[in-house]
């Protein structure tokens, strides 16, 4: 995890962007097989999870953003859920993440059931505009 107070010089959503533009492909590979992790990717003030961790952090953090999204170098709907860097440093202190890489943290949770996964990916998106 980033060091406390460390400043980025490139703003939130300029790394978000950079983040899906280059590792998009990889981050849906991970998620696809994932039911025990919430892998979390820095874009500054704060940290970003999708699709099953983005579920898993909404259980861990109820506050967290929810944000359904369509790509056009996706072709399904993406949930990303985000969690400021406070809260996640507030957590990280009572719980040791499993795998810390810098700008990508990985936190081990408990298995969760995939049709709750499934129920609550169809609400977030419902109603997302088809790409034209």
């Amino acid at each position: 995890m980033r060091k406390d107070g460390e400043r980025c010089e490139v703003p939130s959503g300029i790394r978000l962007m950079n983040l899906l533009r280059g590792h998009l492909e990889e981050i849906m590979d991970r998620e696809r097989a994932n039911r025990t992790s919430i892998h979390l990717y820095c874009t500054g003030a704060y940290w970003v999870a999708f699709e099953r961790s983005a579920y898993q952090l909404r259980l861990v953090f109820p506050d967290s953003e929810t944000t359904p999204m369509r790509l056009y170098a996706y072709p399904f709907p993406i949930v990303m859920a985000s969690v400021s860097d406070r809260s996640l440093r507030s957590y990280a202190r009572r719980h040791v993440p499993w795998r810390d890489e810098g700008d990508h943290v990985t936190l081990t949770v408990p298995v969760f059931p995939l049709s709750d996964y499934q129920a609550w990916h169809a609400g977030e998106v419902e109603g997302l505009p088809l790409l034209g």
